[in-house]
């Protein structure tokens, strides 16, 4: 990226802000250069560079940020490096600048162990220059000033960084949410309209067969498919709204129907057995989604269904799951879209042989 384009970064007037606050301290080191008993000449040149280092910093932070470790380290070492050439102008009071050292250290993004190191090492240095000239009073306040903002701001880029940490979390959970929302709106769209469209299509073709032998018959038949698509139609309105529910009883009088109508013998049973609700749902699931498999896939000639307080079975005595592949097994399809609502239900979804020979659709609810 561009320094400019890192000058003019999100997160660059925050550093602003905060480096601009930092700067305050520095009138004490400004104001105590302008009051030392120095050669003009020394205060004239010790100022200018103070002013140059002052922006350096202002402006380093946003350029530095995004960059690696080892880039870092150096350009706060040579900042560090370029603040000493202020002692042959004003002397140890230089050890005032070092607070900005710290500051870079603590919100360049380092990592924690590296900026309380450098920040260490500073104050070292620090004692050591105070020692040197028999600890005057303002040198040896230094040292304290500098801990103290070490550890805040060190502090405060441990509380920046988790923040950041937490909005990165937050923002994953929503996009899982918005794919996992998609996922479900997908395998309902499939649920509806896959069965409804079966039924159409075999009440259509059945349709097409009457119209020249029995035309009262097809004419009942086209009216039971206009009501089966207005139907489905109102179930996408409600697939669309999240409003839709679905029971086994009314799950069994639409497979009654469709059976019917593409000529598969039924074996439904006359009343159905408490479930528990939680799992209510998806036994209506399986059991739309198997018969619509029995009248697409199979080539069955009959279905039968069972129905307990626990299990939900769907056999037929088709060709059964050694069959090619079709789309129903593909994953992604109706099947993996039944494991998924099974497990969400915490129930269980197997699929294999039935009795007859065909193939079964079993779930089944947790003990």
């Amino acid at each position: 990226m561009p320094v400019r384009e890192r000058l003019r970064a999100a997160g660059a007037r925050s550093w602003y802000i905060g480096a601009a606050s930092g700067l305050v301290w520095q009138s004490i080191l400004v104001v105590s250069v302008v009051s030392l008993d120095l050669p003009v000449l020394s205060k004239v040149l010790g100022l200018l560079l103070l002013a140059v280092l002052y922006a350096v910093f202002l402006l380093l932070g946003p350029v530095i940020w995004n960059e690696s470790v080892r880039v870092r380290l150096m350009a706060i070492g040579a900042f560090w490096a370029a603040s000493c050439l202020l002692f042959p102008l004003i002397g140890p009071i230089a050890i005032w600048m070092w607070l900005l050292v710290v500051s870079l250290a603590a919100f360049t993004n380092l990592p924690p162990r590296l900026a309380v190191g450098i920040s260490v090492l500073v104050i070292l240095v620090q004692v050591a220059v105070g020692a040197s000239v028999a600890f005057i009073i303002g040198l040896l306040f230094a040292p304290v000033v500098t801990a103290v903002t070490a550890a805040t701001l060190i502090g405060l880029g441990l509380i920046s960084r988790s923040n950041l940490s937490l909005r990165v979390a937050n923002e994953e959970i929503a996009r899982l949410a918005v794919v996992e929302e998609r996922a479900r709106f997908s395998r309902d769209l499939h649920d509806v309209l896959g069965h409804s469209l079966t039924v159409v299509t075999m009440k259509s073709e059945l349709a097409r067969r009457l119209v020249t032998i029995d035309p009262a018959k097809a004419e009942l038949e086209i009216a039971d498919i206009e009501r089966l698509t207005r139907s489905a139609l109102a179930d996408l309105r409600l697939a669309v709204s999240n409003y839709r529910e679905t029971t086994v009883d009314a799950e069994l009088v639409a497979a009654k129907t469709a059976l019917a109508a593409a000529g598969i013998q039924s074996h439904l049973p006359e009343s159905v057995p408490a479930i528990d609700p939680r799992q209510q749902g998806v036994f209506a699931w399986v059991l739309r989604e198997g018969v619509t498999n029995v009248i697409r896939h199979s080539g069955a000639t009959a279905c039968w269904v069972t129905i307990d307080h626990r299990s939900l079975t769907v056999a037929d005595d088709g060709r059964g799951p050694g069959a090619t592949l079709t789309d129903a097994a593909v994953p992604g399809n109706g099947l993996r879209g039944l494991r998924e609502r099974s497990a969400a239900a915490a129930a269980q979804l197997l699929v294999g042989q039935s009795p007859q020979g065909g193939f079964q659709l079993v779930v089944r609810g947790a003990a």
